[in-house]
């Protein structure tokens, strides 16, 4: 069975107790029921958190980013679009003249106009720059610890959201941040 958004909400439901009636649905556009609603206003967001926490290894990509054709701020030397992702994690040169120790390259997000719509921009002196990034993947390619970390943190939304339990709200919030503390010990 494939894992999937309505997999995940469901799952946090269960968490909540009170033999609360599955949701149906994919994110955004869950059901119309108490918990269906809550989730479409919280799903996005408690996975853009989790996925923020730090460098999830599964959620790794890199890009060719594109420049905007802005003159960038100084002291910058090229603006380029940032990636529609959750989070850039770094810059990497087109080519690595070692790439066992790669160095360092300096950069900022910002925002600038660019056709005609403001725009999230990263500035760098790099030219033709990698950008390493959180894809997003679907909830098919998470990793387990990300997963339940997800999954008790939109527990702990949907306990106070739907059944106004602050006690079953707390006590899942600190579980995610269990898992959390699990993750950032893991190798990359």
């Amino acid at each position: 069975m494939a894992v999937t958004s309505n997999t995940i909400a469901n799952q946090a439901i269960q968490l909540i107790g009170d033999n609360q009636p599955a949701v149906v649905g994919q994110a955004p556009t869950f059901d119309q029921s108490a918990a269906g609603q809550a989730l479409q206003v919280w799903y996005a967001p408690c996975v853009a958190t989790v996925a923020r926490q730090f460098g999830w290894d599964f959620a790794r990509n890199t890009v060719a980013l594109t420049p905007t054709g802005n003159a960038p701020p100084f002291p910058w030397a090229y603006e380029y679009s940032y990636p529609g992702t959750i989070e850039l994690w770094q810059l990497l040169p087109p080519t690595l003249a070692d790439p066992n120790n790669p160095t360092p390259v300096n950069w900022n997000v910002g925002n600038n106009v660019v056709s005609g719509a403001a725009t999230r921009v990263v500035w760098t002196n790099l030219q033709g720059a990698l950008g390493v990034y959180n894809s997003n993947p679907p909830e098919s390619a998470w990793d387990s610890l990300f997963r339940e970390t997800v999954v008790r943190l939109l527990g702990s939304v949907l306990a106070a959201a739907v059944e106004g339990k602050p006690e079953t709200a707390q006590a899942l919030l600190q579980s995610s941040g269990a898992f959390e503390s699990i993750g950032e010990g893991r190798p990359d």
